[in-house]
């Protein structure tokens, strides 16, 4: 008999594992708490995952809190995440978001921050070229939002889409598939194998295939590791970092974690809050469905810089944007994504120094303006990804064995968040 059967009849807390402290391990800690024993298991040096906040080390900044990885949210799109963090009494503040591309093979650049920024070079006010491109881009939002909201999309991918529609090469380039490859930090060619019907899904509930009806964006005020911090101040748990776990046995009703350190730990359940792929690794026994649904996810790494590099901007600051996708000179559609946060504007950071994230910057940054390197991990998104998800919800409970992570969704912090109620729900406990 489980002990999970075992509890429902004596009503004693269980006692639980929680491997993974990003978003969707924090938030299942928070709420499993509730009523069980939960211990959180940590790989890095710090809890949060993508939620990760540099504080400047030195300088006229120093102590200034730079978010590296999860940035920014909005209250269409994130409502349960807004909701934990109401929870834990943590504070948002208003942001602004905009997307800029700069090409530097061919010197084109602009903003979506009003027709000065679209227009920073301001020889394109008279080319016809220009004009043409963002007609096409125009012509791309209208024609792919009435097909969604006709229920008209095809079960085809964005780069089939594309070619069917004969949209111009220029606006491809230039506009669908570097905004495309800065949301989801993946290259040109994966974009194109993205399913459409997923895609303008997600370009919808965002307002992205509309000019007006943008939703109003946040960030975390004092920076994303703030409800991290708030987490651990209220989690009445065990929290352990620098604590990898080796492998996962699953034998009599009892869960054997195995640490790469040496040792190991007993618990009546375990929940997996991994990457898809790292979820089965640490499997020491996995079952046919926990293969064929947790193989299909894999991963893109993305190196990730913090620094002060002017360079990877446009010349022309009228072409600053949030987010600014860079073509290098020898990039193509198969290279990774370089994608550049501006950080003094998306955190609204009042400093000396302006402050950049940058994506696979490779050889393009000066190394003495290098604050800090990290490597972060990404889904990639294909049908055969997709399709795992609702069986993937399905064998949750197992063997006393639970999944959750930003998989379950489009890759993003609420998605963390909707996989960790999912698992706490089959505890009868809710947000």
């Amino acid at each position: 008999m489980s002990s999970i059967k075992r509890t429902d009849s004596t009503g004693f807390p269980l006692n639980i594992a929680v491997i993974g402290a990003g978003i969707s391990g924090i938030c299942t800690a928070y709420l499993l708490q509730k009523k069980h024993r939960v211990t959180l298991y940590e790989k890095n040096d710090y809890f949060g995952g993508h939620t990760h906040t540099v504080m400047i080390p030195d300088g006229p900044d120093r102590g200034t809190p730079v978010d590296t990885g999860f940035i920014v949210l909005n209250p269409r799109t994130y409502p349960n995440f807004i909701k934990f963090l109401d929870l834990l009494g943590v504070a948002i503040s208003p942001t602004a978001m905009s997307f800029g591309y700069y090409c530097k093979p061919t010197g084109l650049y602009y903003a979506t921050q009003g027709l000065n920024s679209l227009f920073a070079q301001r020889a394109n006010i008279v080319n016809p070229k220009y004009w043409r491109f963002i007609y096409e881009i125009v012509r791309f939002l209208g024609q792919l939002r009435k097909s969604y909201l006709e229920n008209r999309l095809e079960s085809i991918t964005l780069g089939e889409y594309i070619d069917k529609q004969g949209f111009h090469q220029e606006v491809v380039t230039q506009f669908i598939l570097p905004m495309a490859s800065a949301i989801w930090s993946g290259p040109g060619r994966q974009m194109m194998a993205f399913p459409l019907d997923i895609f303008a899904r997600f370009y919808e509930n965002h307002g992205l295939l509309s000019v007006r009806n943008h939703p109003p964006w946040y960030f975390v005020r004092g920076g994303s590791h703030t409800y991290v911090r708030a987490f651990l101040d209220a989690f009445l748990g065990r929290a352990v970092k620098q604590s990898p776990v080796r492998g996962i046995k699953r034998e009599n009703g009892e869960i054997t974690l195995h640490f790469k350190g040496g040792g190991q730990e007993i618990f009546d359940a375990v929940v997996v809050a991994t990457h898809g792929d790292q979820a089965l690794e640490l499997l020491e026994d996995p079952d046919a469905d926990e293969k064929r649904l947790l193989g299909t996810w894999t991963y893109s790494r993305n190196e990730t810089w913090l620094h002060t590099d002017r360079s990877v901007m446009p010349p022309d600051t009228r072409a600053w944007a949030c987010w600014n996708y860079t073509r290098e000179m020898d990039s193509d559609h198969r290279s990774p994504v370089m994608v550049t946060y501006y950080m003094n504007r998306l955190q609204r950071l009042k400093t000396v120094r302006p402050y950049f994230v940058s994506l696979n910057p490779g050889k393009h940054i000066s190394g003495k303006e290098v604050i800090q390197k990290m490597t972060y991990t990404h889904p990639r998104f294909s049908f055969d990804a997709f399709d795992t998800q609702t069986a993937l919800s399905q064998i949750n409970g197992r063997q006393n064995t639970y999944f959750c992570g930003s998989y379950f969704g489009y890759g993003f912090h609420e998605d963390g968040v909707n996989s960790a109620l999912a698992v706490a729900k089959k505890f009868g406990i809710d947000l």
